[in-house]
């Protein structure tokens, strides 16, 4: 489980590093490379998926589809710095409780299904999760500010990583 935690704590303080390096105006500036929306809203979305799960260690239930989408979160880049800050933490804590994956894939908004998972098996699918919205993140700041640097790793899967060090 360590292992998992510090890919999460890296994948954490660079999203909270490049949020540092942005202005309030490019973070939440719509993006025709990301149809039209922002580094914002990514960010949102990542924080939310995070903080879901971490929720739903609480309760023993996860259910992604019933993340909040709080606007203010991705118009605030001190906002999403505090969150990720607070999840940075939280995920130090263990708790020993058996999980149940809620979702649909169903536009019957009654139809769900339930799978047993882990604490392990959701930080795994966030860190995956993450590292995919980092790398559209990426992209647009190749595009819309090559001037923002961000990390060789910023965006790339580890299995990446390791293939392109051959």
């Amino acid at each position: 489980m360590e292992e998992i935690k510090q890919a999460t704590y890296e994948i954490i303080d660079q999203m909270t590093d490049l949020a540092g390096k942005m202005s309030d105006q490019n973070f939440t500036r719509p993006l025709p490379v990301l149809l039209q929306n922002s580094i914002g809203k990514h960010y949102r979305h990542i924080i939310e998926f995070l903080e879901v799960m971490l929720s739903g260690a609480q309760s023993g239930e996860i259910n992604y589809d019933l993340r909040k989408h709080d606007p203010d979160l991705e118009q605030s880049r001190d906002k999403c710095m505090e969150r990720l800050g607070r999840i940075r933490e939280a995920i130090a804590v263990e708790p020993a409780v058996t999980l149940e994956l809620m979702g649909s894939y169903s536009r019957e908004a009654d139809k769900t299904f339930t799978v047993p998972t882990n604490l392990e098996r959701e930080l795994v699918y966030n860190i995956e999760h993450a590292i995919h919205h980092m790398a559209i993140i990426r992209i647009a700041l190749q595009q819309e500010f090559p001037e923002i640097q961000v990390p060789k790793e910023f965006g790339f899967a580890y299995s990446t990583l390791k293939h392109l060090k051959k």
